[in-house]
C-alpha cells in the first residue's frame, strides 16, 4: 500500500470513524482506485462516489441511501 493511501486511514477523521473525502484526480495521481478500493474492502469500509469525489466511510456501519 502506498504512503498516500496510508495517510487516508491514519488521518484523524478516519481514526474517529468519520468520512474521508478524496478527489478522484488525487487518487489517480497519488495511488490508484484499485488500491483504495482493496484497502477499504479489507477494512470493511464503504465508498460512495459523489461528483468527482469518493466518500470513504471509515467504519463498518451500514450505508443506506435515503433520498
Amino acid at each position: 500500500m502506498s504512503t498516500w493511501v496510508d495517510q487516508i486511514f491514519e488521518s484523524q477523521i478516519a481514526q474517529r470513524g468519520g468520512v474521508a473525502r478524496r478527489k478522484l484526480s488525487s487518487i489517480d495521481k497519488f495511488a490508484s482506485r484499485k488500491e483504495v478500493k482493496d484497502e477499504c474492502k479489507a477494512r470493511g469500509y464503504h465508498i460512495i462516489q459523489h461528483g468527482d469525489q469518493w466518500l470513504i466511510f471509515c467504519d463498518n456501519a451500514m450505508v443506506k441511501l435515503v433520498l
